[in-house]
């Protein structure tokens, strides 16, 4: 056989370094990706979680609780978490270029509908399509009547106020009885409004609850159980059996008693377990009922927008949006 040139050796012993060294970089870091995220060495595979928040929520962040639940999870199974925060529309934007394993999300976020895988087991009612169920909430709020000297027994147009923190407010006072041309105003305007002595009542959710606390006031809550759309979801995305697998096993890890119980550090409610005791009167009372009614998660833009006018109406005493917001509620 015909001996190779002295230059044509050397330019096979350059690409056959060159493929040792990719080899070892692939094989160091298996879970590298074109992203140029690394799996920790001590872990076997990575699961990507991307994390919404669509509403106040208590207090502390949901995705240090997410992180902490994540933490537990990797330690039983050996599969790291990578949990990013997003807005809807930064979601939407990173999503051109790939989706991740996992999605934390409350509700009206459109998209999450055509990406969601179906799940095998349990369902929610908020969160199905076709007879399939396609998330589970994770940890959920509440509205409450607040007062700090009253009993809820006048509660009027003249003496109540309504703190708008873009949830579906309006639906919570229909679904309650609470009708009228009530006073509305952003979230903590509201709150500050009302400790100034402006108003005898207000109308918000739990994150009110430890605003007050904050500012020491002593403050009176009544838990609202005919409505409610502040859950905090998590779906599969990935069509992977593997990462399916274990994505389902996350869920359950978040899902168990280990977990759950401490919701009260955020200041959150669990939609199958109690968590609060006594010392927690309001909360407690609030985890006593799931709310009767709520939105589908999977609403599309358009209706979401018809929701959100029609409640404002309804509200108001319109009986023709009325009918519209009980054929939409579920």
């Amino acid at each position: 056989m015909k001996a190779f040139s002295k230059p044509v050796k050397i330019a096979l012993l350059c690409a056959l370094a060159l493929c040792i060294l990719l080899f070892s970089c692939l094989f160091a870091y298996p879970a590298s990706n074109r992203r140029g995220e690394q799996l920790p060495q001590e872990y076997a595979g990575i699961l990507r979680l991307w994390h919404i928040d669509s509403f106040e929520g208590g207090v502390g962040s949901r995705a240090a609780f997410l992180r902490g639940a994540a933490k537990i999870f990797e330690k039983k199974n050996g599969i790291y978490v990578l949990i990013t925060v997003h807005t809807p529309t930064s979601a939407a934007i990173a999503a051109q270029d790939g989706l991740p394993d996992l999605l934390s999300y409350g509700t009206y976020l459109d998209f999450a509908a055509e990406i969601a895988q179906p799940l095998g087991g349990e369902k929610f009612p908020f969160a199905t399509a076709g007879g399939k169920g396609y998330a589970l909430p994770w940890c959920r709020g509440n509205y409450f009547l607040f007062t700090r000297d009253g009993d809820f027994s006048d509660v009027s147009e003249s003496n109540t106020l309504f703190s708008d923190g873009g949830t579906l407010m309006d639906a919570a006072a229909y679904t309650a009885g609470l009708t009228g041309n009530f006073p509305v105003m952003q979230s903590t305007a509201a709150y500050v409004q009302f400790l100034n002595g402006k108003y005898k009542y207000m109308l918000g959710t739990q994150r009110d609850l430890f605003r007050f606390r904050t500012r020491k006031a002593e403050v009176q809550a009544k838990a609202l159980s005919s409505f409610c759309d502040l859950y905090q979801y998590l779906s599969i995305l990935s069509e992977e059996e593997g990462k399916k697998s274990a994505a389902e096993n996350f869920i359950a890890c978040v899902l168990s008693e280990e977990v759950q119980e401490k919701l009260p550090q955020i200041g959150m409610l669990s939609v199958s377990r109690e968590v609060y005791g006594a010392e927690e009167p309001a909360l407690q009372a609030a985890q006593s009922v799931l709310p009767e009614r709520g939105v589908n998660v999977f609403l599309s833009e358009e209706t979401r927008k018809e929701l959100f006018s029609v409640s404002e109406a309804a509200r108001k005493g319109d009986k023709n949006s009325a009918k519209i917001l009980e054929n939409i509620l579920s």
